[in-house]
């Protein structure tokens, strides 16, 4: 009788210790795999928009196959500072539905002519500002940040391809 009290005993713990363990797998059942792994794929009217220089970095292009030396890290920390100067001298980065982006510098009027200005396509998930240094912009996250990256280089020595930069939307 006593054999038989243990046993329903046990049997009632590893039923509970079991229900438990299902039911924990059931809560996590409950989230589906295209929720668990939906990407956000921005659109065009996602950059529309101003936006403020948020921070800074340098990172190796993608294609370079060897380690980076210091001297190639430092050149490229150093010309970041160069065109992080330049990008400060700026209020904000207008982005228009209608395909231009403007620079504008502190006390520019908003319908005035531009500084440094152009026209921007969008391909694969990306902005793309028009100029010999390619600036493709993406944004990973819905109401997120843009990163700035460059793909193109205007000559041999040009560092852009280090160059990262981040924008935060300010309207």
């Amino acid at each position: 009788m006593q054999n038989a009290t243990k046993f329903i005993c046990s049997a009632a713990l590893l039923l509970a210790v079991a229900t438990m363990g299902l039911a924990g797998t059931l809560f996590v059942a409950h989230i589906s795999s295209a929720q668990a792994q939906e990407e956000y794929l921005p659109t065009q009217k996602d950059f529309v928009g101003k936006w403020k220089l948020s921070g800074a970095t340098t990172r190796p292009p993608r294609d370079m196959t060897d380690a980076p030396t210091p001297e190639q890290e430092a050149a490229a920390n150093e010309f970041q500072q160069t065109v992080t100067n330049f990008y400060t001298a700026f209020d904000y980065l207008e982005i228009m539905a209608d395909g231009r982006y403007n620079f504008h510098q502190p006390g520019d009027p908003t319908s005035g002519p531009c500084v440094w200005c152009g026209t921007w396509s969008f391909s694969k998930s990306s902005l793309w500002l028009k100029l010999d240094t390619a600036p493709r912009l993406d944004i990973y996250a819905k109401d997120g940040d843009i990163q700035m990256t460059y793909t193109a280089e205007p000559d041999e020595k040009s560092k852009y391809a280090w160059l990262v930069f981040g924008w935060t939307k300010v309207e």
